[in-house]
């Protein structure tokens, strides 16, 4: 079942994981991340609402970890997200009451299409992964390059998902993050 085990990234995911969850001021103690559970939280939206899934990469020998106890803890915005992702994803599954089914009846279940559902799932949230680390990561070697990727991610997400956040508000998060 979802959320009970273990959970690993692997490969060139852990590597992104591993840099999302890093510090990139080390006068400041910044890092986007706390720990590999908040990406894991995040990454399946970001995934999700950008329409970029993603296959486990087994290339590599990295891999870093998520911690049963940490899923368990954070089970119910866990089981949430793949809710709403199930209820959501019309393009896995156009019928709606299907979907319904998908998001609440049959969680759980251990059907063959329940899980096809989880490995969709995880493409969204290894997907979302890739996403973050092209918005945050990729390209910075400063502090304000990290602060400035921030911003515009930030800024890009609030043009396509949400115009009632201003500017004004997106400037003091990120004086908020720096402080």
């Amino acid at each position: 079942m979802l959320f009970q085990k273990e959970y690993s990234f692997r490969g060139s995911h852990a590597d992104k994981v591993n840099k999302l969850t890093s510090q990139f001021d080390n006068s400041a103690s910044a890092k986007f991340f706390s720990r590999n559970i908040d990406v894991y939280i995040l990454a399946p939206l970001i995934g999700f609402l950008y329409g970029r899934k993603a296959d486990q990469d087994k290339s590599g020998s990295e891999t870093t970890k998520i911690f049963p106890e940490q899923l368990i803890r954070e089970q119910t915005i866990l089981k949430y997200n793949y809710q709403l992702i199930m209820l959501l994803d019309k393009k896995h599954e156009p019928s709606f009451d299907e979907r319904l089914n998908k998001a609440f009846r049959n969680y759980g279940n251990e059907s063959e299409q329940t899980l096809s559902d989880e490995r969709s799932y995880e493409q969204y949230v290894l997907g979302g992964v890739d996403i973050l680390y092209e918005k945050l990561i990729e390209g910075a070697t400063t502090p304000e390059d990290y602060i400035t990727k921030l911003y515009d991610f930030m800024e890009e997400f609030n043009e396509r998902y949400n115009e009632s956040v201003s500017d004004e508000k997106i400037l003091d998060l990120c004086a908020l993050a720096r402080s």
